[in-house]
């Protein structure tokens, strides 16, 4: 379809399909480690891991109420990165947005590697020797490969395919967290314990006291809490594609707020009722962190059918993650060519609607960073993401103040929903104070090498986006124009 043809965006998902590919994004990899990636690192927060967790989601409302404003006022495929260009002005909005887009990307790849991790090892525990294959490198590549293709095929099929599978998936994702928190809580930790002695060898003992309230351990896992709510921020991808956008996007997002909020405490506090705390930290000491990741505690706690099956599931759940992952990249694409950045040819859809072209850069690219992920053990981009999803969320709260005070988008009818509304302007600050604050905690890993550093990653990546910037502007001079109107789509 060419341009000049109107919408070539099919508006036809609703708000099921919505909620699903927020919170599929939500669910993967991240809550399956919940127990080893707080304890493991702040052993100070004791039990107090699933408080943490949903506290965090507490705090994620200020992200969600201020994504859902926008939505509202702006319901593009572009998402924030239209709020933030014109809100604010296009180069700052590209070049964040071009960062956060190649760490999506890089995820991408490392995902499809994880998969690979996590299917070989349920088939192993289910007694297939094939799995065994999965877990080499070639297995890796080749497993990896499928999944990013299979789902290429499926977005190239046409949105309204993704937005069913999407919804088979959410319902997959609630059976699990629903299985996984009953049989938890349903676990006696005293014959789980013993259980897990049998196999490790390690005397678990009690302590006859709680250690204190430790409030940088609390702290710091929110910290780290923050970045498994990270699927939120790509829900409004989305909006170029779902009927009456303005009103069902908003929606959307806080119901995959609220699921999510209830199925990552869920699940943290049955794994933690499964194995105390103070067992955990004795695996993960005694180099048996596998055993408190949810597989691992439904090995110990469930029959061994049940945890084969639940194993194999929890592998295609981390799999999926890469459906949702790759419409925000490609939609990214989609925006940044409708407003000139790159060539038009990203713009432009396919018969069903498809924008085929963002979808096969997004899917080779992707390719390329597991190809990196598994023949050299890290993904480039990977570790910015933490840092470019709190920028992100700075940039739309400062988008927000700039929209209700700045004078030149009083004319702007998308100014109209931040002008009034007694909640904008302390949610935009709370917002501003929250995110410098955890920026600061994720800006330099202690004791890494400087090029997994996300503050080296993310300034390579900055200067890659400034170099594209600066082209695009040589080739057309009023690319600054854009701003003054939203993209059709």
């Amino acid at each position: 379809m060419s341009a000049s043809s109107g919408f070539r965006l099919a508006k036809t998902l609703g708000l099921a399909a919505v909620v699903a590919s927020a919170v599929t994004q939500e669910y993967g990899a991240g809550i399956n480690f919940v127990v080893p990636q707080s304890l493991g690192v702040y052993p100070g927060i004791g039990a107090l891991v699933p408080l943490a967790m949903f506290a965090t989601g507490l705090v994620i409302f200020l992200k969600v109420f201020l994504y859902a404003r926008f939505s509202r006022a702006m319901p593009r495929a572009g998402s924030s990165y239209v709020w933030t260009v014109r809100a604010l002005n296009l180069p700052l909005g590209f070049i964040l947005h071009f960062v956060w887009w190649a760490s999506i990307t890089a995820a991408m790849g490392f995902i499809a590697f994880a998969f690979g991790n996590f299917l070989g090892n349920a088939m192993v525990n289910a007694g297939f020797a094939a799995g065994h294959l999965l877990l080499s490198k070639p297995g890796h590549l080749a497993l990896g490969l499928a999944a990013l293709w299979i789902i290429y095929g499926i977005h190239v099929a046409g949105i309204r395919d993704y937005g069913r599978l999407v919804v088979i998936l959410l319902a997959l994702v609630v059976v699990t967290a629903l299985a996984v928190g009953v049989i938890g809580f349903a676990a006696d930790p005293a014959a789980l314990l013993h259980t897990a002695a049998a196999r490790t060898g390690i005397a678990f003992a009690r302590p006859a006291a709680a250690p204190p309230f430790d409030a940088h351990a609390f702290l710091a896992v929110c910290t780290l809490f923050i970045f498994a709510y990270g699927g939120l921020s790509g829900a409004p991808a989305l909006s170029g594609e779902t009927e009456h956008a303005e009103t069902v996007m908003p929606r959307g997002i806080v119901i995959a707020w609220l699921t999510s909020v209830v199925l990552f405490s869920l699940v943290a506090a049955a794994l933690l009722h499964a194995v105390p705390w103070w067992a955990a930290l004795d695996l993960i000491r005694h180099k048996h962190a596998s055993l408190v990741t949810a597989p691992g505690i439904i090995g110990l706690a469930a029959p061994r059918p049940l945890a084969a099956a639940l194993d194999l599931v929890i592998a295609l759940i981390v799999g999926k993650t890469l459906a949702p992952q790759m419409v925000v990249t490609s939609r990214m694409l989609f925006a940044w060519a409708e407003d000139g950045l790159i060539p038009a040819r990203f713009a432009e859809t396919s018969r069903r609607r498809a924008p085929v072209a963002a979808l096969t850069l997004t899917v080779v690219l992707a390719s390329l960073f597991l190809v990196q992920a598994t023949y050299i053990g890290w993904a480039f981009g990977i570790v910015a993401r933490s840092v470019t999803i709190l920028l992100v969320w700075l940039a739309v709260a400062c988008a927000a103040l700039n929209l209700r005070y700045n004078p030149r988008h009083a004319r702007h009818g998308w100014s109209e929903p931040f002008r009034r509304g007694v909640m904008v302007v302390p949610v935009a600050l709370l917002s501003i104070v929250v995110t410098i604050a955890l920026i600061r905690s994720v800006l330099v890993l202690p004791h890494a090498p400087f090029y997994v550093q996300p503050l080296f990653q993310g300034a390579v990546m900055a200067l890659i986006g400034t170099a594209l910037y600066l082209r695009a502007r040589r080739v057309a001079p009023g690319l600054a124009a854009v701003t003054a109107t939203l993209p059709l789509e």
